[in-house]
């Protein structure tokens, strides 16, 4: 009798360990999915117009604010800061932000760098646009 009950109690444990890991994994992968999405926005942008432009930082700005992101753990790379990159050329984009595992507000045993990152071909011609260049 005793060690049905002690079964039981490791099925549960080893239940709810599987089902704390899944549910974290599963945070982990949708907040990968979200930096992949905004990396390949701002590579694309990027592509458009040759370089990071405002309208590329607003949108920056604005996936922060939306996702509640912490801006100063924020790390973006891209490849064409300031001046626009000629037709043909690859830019890039990296974004790096760090995932704490934690299970509620008391325990946090560790923190996995997620990054995502967007890959285009530039498609400007200089003279073409009249736009703004800046950096993240």
């Amino acid at each position: 009798m005793l060690e049905k009950v002690i079964a039981l109690i490791g099925g549960l444990f080893f239940l709810l360990g599987f089902a704390l890991t899944a549910g974290l994994f599963i945070a982990m992968i949708g907040q990968w999915y979200m930096l992949q999405s905004e990396a390949q926005f701002l590579a694309a942008s990027q592509g458009r117009y040759g370089g990071y432009t405002v309208e590329a930082d607003a949108q920056l700005k604005q996936f922060v604010q939306e996702h509640n992101l912490d801006r100063s753990k924020l790390k973006v790379i891209v490849s064409a800061p300031n001046a626009p990159k000629p037709w043909g050329q690859a830019v890039t984009a990296e974004i790096t932000y760090p995932f704490d595992f934690k299970v509620g507000s008391f325990i946090k045993p560790f923190t996995v760098s997620l990054t995502g990152k967007g890959e285009a071909v530039s498609m400007y011609i200089p003279g073409t646009l009249n736009v703004v260049y800046t950096s993240p």
